[in-house]
């Protein structure tokens, strides 16, 4: 028979149902099982599914068109040729189809899921961000200033010769309503103001050359007034003299300083006028009275027994343990005593450092056992172990130191009466 009329062998394979051969023709993608009737599905190998076979086709073909017809000889073989690009078109199109699914696809898909996290956008040197969402600016953190150490609470009084102005105010103190009581250098005038700074009332002491060398206020409202020669008590309220307190040693008492439990310190000079080169006939002595007016015990040579040297200017305080801080100007140091009088240490020395001193004046003491100092009219603020903490600038010349009860610190100086807030840390 000719290749031409020839039909295709018929091929078998096992039905995997029943195990007996069927036959199917090759090309076909399924055959039907003559003895069980299932339909059997071709294997692939068994399919023609490439590009070769499709050549061969077109290779029979153009055999049996040039037996029957020589003209189409050129169209079969262009044909032939197309069908082998086909089959190449085919084969690349397969090949990058894979590609595009094991390669392509995924790294789209991680592209995608990365472009998805928003990345802030940092513009080169020079040039411009592009394509960013407008932003709020961000403001700078405004800058909190420290606090001050003190702060000014109040003011009262000016120069003058009225009524709560001031000639030479030097001596506070507060009483146990809170009333200011400010006490001038010369002359023996005394003012009364209440908490606020308003004034009540004034009285003197002495004459017109009195010096007013110590000064202090009890609870109570007495005034306590040293000028060189004896202590004296007087109403605050009235002014009236209450009566004077007795020392075997005679007069010559200075500095005062009241303590908690209304005993009174004082400072007992044997000979302060003149110029001294020795210890010599000059003696200080540190005199303790209760609060009865009763002397309980005197400290001989208080400084200057334990320096040799004179010392004629001393300002005191007392905390609330009891304990006794003596400022020595002439040492340009701190001395410490126990309630007992016992010599506890001394703090500072005369320099120009954080924690020494120019020129000392008075001293207060508050309740974290902090030292408020004089040092050249403003004031120098120490912890318990002398070393510098703060300082307070004042205006005009700082003489007196005193704490109320609120722990605000009362400042006495040429200009007026100033109050100032504490920092307590």
């Amino acid at each position: 028979m000719n290749q031409a009329n020839s039909s295709p062998q018929p091929e078998t394979l096992k039905c995997p149902n029943c195990g007996a051969e069927v036959e199917f023709q090759r090309g076909a993608e399924a055959a039907r099982c003559q003895y069980c009737g299932s339909s059997v599905v071709v294997p692939e190998d068994l399919r023609p599914h490439n590009t070769n076979a499709v050549v061969l086709d077109l290779g029979t073909m153009l055999n049996q068109v040039q037996a029957t017809n020589p003209l189409a000889e050129s169209r079969i073989q262009t044909r032939q040729r197309r069908g082998s690009r086909l089959g190449c078109v085919l084969i690349a199109g397969f090949i990058l189809f894979m590609i595009a699914v094991t390669v392509v696809l995924p790294l789209t898909m991680a592209s995608n899921a990365i472009n998805s996290i928003q990345v802030p956008q940092i513009p080169a040197a020079g040039l411009e961000p592009t394509h960013q969402p407008a932003r709020e600016p961000t403001r700078a953190p405004t800058a909190v200033p420290t606090p001050a150490f003190a702060h000014i609470t109040s003011q009262f009084g000016s120069q003058g010769m009225g009524a709560g102005q001031f000639d030479n105010a030097h001596a506070g103190g507060i009483d146990g309503a809170g009333r200011v009581y400010v006490g001038e250098y010369t002359g023996g005038r005394i003012q009364v103001f209440d908490s606020a700074g308003k004034f009540i009332n004034q009285f003197f002491v002495g004459d017109q050359h009195t010096d007013l060398l110590g000064f202090a206020v009890d609870r109570k409202g007495v005034v306590y007034v040293a000028d060189g020669a004896d202590i004296t008590r007087y109403d605050g309220s009235t002014g009236k003299a209450l009566g004077v307190l007795k020392y075997s040693g005679g007069p010559g008492f200075g500095e005062l300083a009241l303590a908690p439990d209304g005993g009174l310190y004082a400072m007992w000079y044997e000979r302060r006028n003149g110029i001294f080169t020795s210890v010599e006939g000059a003696r200080e002595d540190l005199v303790h009275f209760d609060n009865g007016g009763k002397v309980v015990k005197v400290i001989k040579g208080v400084i200057s027994s334990m320096t040799d040297n004179v010392e004629l200017d001393n300002a005191l305080a007392v905390d609330g343990r009891g304990n006794v801080y003596l400022a020595a100007s002439f040492e340009a140091a701190i001395f410490k005593f126990d309630a007992n009088g016992k010599f506890i240490t001394r703090l500072g020395s005369s320099g120009e450092g954080s924690s020494q001193f120019g020129s000392l004046g008075a001293i207060a003491v508050d309740g974290q056992g902090r030292l408020f100092v004089v040092d050249s009219s403003d004031v120098k603020v120490l912890k318990p172990d002398g070393s510098l903490l703060d300082r307070i600038q004042v205006s005009g010349a700082a003489r007196s130191l005193t704490f109320d009860d609120t722990g605000k610190l009362l400042v006495v100086t040429d200009d007026g009466v100033v109050k100032y807030q504490v920092n307590q840390k």
